[in-house]
């Protein structure tokens, strides 16, 4: 067995090794990481970013993990406690459980891919750590970093800040239950790390890391040239290279695509060292790869990574409670381009407090998404896609093929509308809980990247502009202008003013047409007695998707008798604060487990 098996289930239920492309999931103390193949005399130990920084950089992580394997180099990335699906002590205090995370890791990637000499590969405060660690990681062949933290102090001032411009862009004031005020998007770092946190930096330097090193420097960032001329008197050879994208890669997690030719530099920067250092060894071997993934033990669940689906290409990690477990489980499908712990890390709390229940669950990530491999004939676009319902189904597959019954969907969002079409396709579904759904149906005529980048663009401030003297008029006439943001609204506008009218209209326009897809789909739930639940924050973006199909506040949904619908107070669309986060799961638990 290769580095590359991963352990899936086939459809009779029976475990087996498979190849896959895609890395091998492994546990070890409490964090999860994935190990890639290799041949190379050298393996790449990946030290990555923290926080908000990490939720928008896990697909280019991943992709750049892939690349690495792709050319022969065994590499092993992971989540420091308390990140990603990692564990957390209670009351944490200081960085001494990272360190020793990072350790761990590094003697299990040397295990593994039998190479004693490890390149570092470090992303953000990541690439500080690998600094910091060095030493006691040797022998170090070569080191990258990738827009390392250079002061401390300043970078939590910067999260501070971060946190506040993230909060008021999607309209929510900062948290006021969040005591470390370094809270993006909701993703806390506990506060007895901040403290050692700030003391880290790369001024301190007494040491270069290895021999060669390639930094991805921030254009202008007078630090990333410090650090490099640092280095360079410290006797190393620095290669400095302009970090292309890095603004839009850390700024949006659904904007943050894998930037290729920035890996494909890196990777051949890598290739070229491990060629250097000598021939290449034997595949590795059964003995020295981990067996599958024993799981991370937690206060009354247990969690594994798993692979499932063609060549392992889908990643969840699959909770369990340690007793028995009710018949009903749960999927959780990804909101956006949110990786499977979900945005402000809810998907994660949830998993963990069904678990406690008594009810098992699968948080997963969609094609491309997070750790999920891309589909060699998938579309381009995984959101709002067919593809994405397909593989909601595969989940399904994945808990049906591990003795569990057809699970409850859960999704949020893109999920919401991705759990909704794969119900009514999938008669297993017995119970759905779609929350803050923006689409019932997809006009094939609506741009998803426009959808994605402005549908959270405020109706009332398009509404102010139409109610101003003439507004309307000079719209109809084409002589208001608008950005596109406004045009995209506007286009909006006059649907929902189009599929209000298809009750009179039938079928005779697209948007009547929809207009019945819609209703077609809500029967087609009730007959089967599928147990529908929606759920809105107040003033969400999507109540106006349900009134334009149902009427004001959603009158016409009476027609169904297997729907509800609960609206919840004080939360924003991605229920970023910490109260908010808990409403939402009070709900969830009164739904799914009455």
């Amino acid at each position: 067995m290769t580095a590359a098996a991963a352990y899936r289930i086939d459809p009779a239920g029976e475990a087996r090794t498979a190849p896959s492309p895609f890395g091998t999931p492994v546990t070890f103390g409490g964090s999860m990481g994935m190990l890639h193949a290799g041949r190379a005399p050298v393996a790449v130990l990946m030290l990555g970013a923290i926080g908000y920084e990490e939720l928008c950089l896990r697909a280019t992580w991943r992709s750049l993990a892939q690349a690495i394997s792709d050319r022969g180099i065994a590499c092993l990335r992971f989540d420091y406690p308390g990140q990603g699906d990692a564990h957390e002590a209670a009351d944490v205090q200081g960085l001494d459980d990272w360190f020793e995370t990072i350790r761990a890791a590094a003697d299990l990637l040397r295990h593994a891919s039998g190479c004693e000499r490890l390149v570092l590969l470090g992303q953000g405060l990541g690439g500080t750590l690998a600094l910091k660690l060095a030493e006691q990681l040797a022998p170090v062949a070569a080191s990258v970093l990738m827009a390392p933290v250079g002061n401390g102090k300043r970078y939590l001032r910067e999260l501070s800040a971060w946190t506040r411009i993230v909060s008021d862009r999607i309209g929510i004031g900062t948290d006021p239950d969040d005591d470390t005020r370094c809270a993006v998007a909701g993703l806390r770092i506990a506060p007895g790390r901040l403290p050692a946190i700030a003391t880290l930096g790369t001024a301190a330097l007494r040491q270069a890391p290895s021999e060669q090193i390639l930094l991805l420097s921030r254009p202008g960032h007078g630090g990333d040239a410090a650090l490099a001329e640092a280095l360079t008197g410290l006797g190393a050879t620095v290669t400095q290279r302009d970090y292309d994208g890095y603004e839009t890669l850390t700024t949006d997690p659904t904007a943050a695509r894998p930037p290729m030719a920035t890996i494909a530099g890196i990777v051949d920067w890598i290739a070229e060292r491990a060629a250097a250092a000598g021939s290449a060894r034997a595949d590795i071997g059964t003995s020295q790869l981990p067996g599958p993934a024993e799981g991370l033990l937690g206060d009354g669940f247990i969690e594994r990574p798993i692979r499932f689906g063609p060549d392992g290409r889908l990643f969840g990690v699959l909770c369990e409670p340690l007793g028995p477990a009710a018949r009903e489980t749960i999927v959780f499908v990804n909101a956006g381009r949110d990786y499977h712990i979900g945005w402000a890390r809810v998907s994660v709390s949830q998993a963990r407090a069904f678990g406690q229940r008594g009810v098992a669950s699968l948080r997963f990530d969609a094609s491309s998404v997070g750790d999920s491999g891309v589909a060699a004939d998938g579309p381009e676009e995984i959101l709002y896609s067919q593809a994405q319902i397909d593989d909601v189904r595969l989940a399904i597959d994945a808990m049906q093929a591990r003795g569990f019954d057809a699970p409850v969907l859960i999704g949020r969002c893109s999920g919401a509308y991705a759990a909704f079409h794969a119900a009514v396709v999938d008669e297993r579904i017995r119970r759905l809980v779609i929350v803050n759904n923006e689409r019932f149906v997809w006009d094939p005529d609506e741009s998803v990247e426009d959808a994605i980048r402005y549908a959270h663009r405020s109706a009332g401030d398009l509404g102010a502009t139409l109610a101003r003297k003439d507004g309307l008029r000079r719209l109809l006439t084409g002589k208001l202008r608008v950005g596109p943001a406004g045009r995209y609204l506007i286009w909006r506008y006059r649907k929902r003013l189009s599929v209000k009218l298809a009750p009179l209209l039938g079928r005779l326009t697209k948007h009547g047409r929809l207009h019945h897809q819609c209703h077609r789909h809500f029967a087609t739930l009730a007959a089967r007695n599928v147990e529908l639940s929606l759920l809105y924050a107040d003033g969400d973006v999507g109540l106006a998707e349900l009134e334009t199909y149902f009427g004001e506040a959603g009158k016409g949904l009476a027609a169904y008798p297997n729907t509800s619908l609960t609206m919840l107070a004080d939360a924003d669309h991605n229920f970023t604060h910490l109260a908010a986060g808990r409403r939402l799961l009070d709900a969830l638990i009164r739904i799914v487990t009455p």
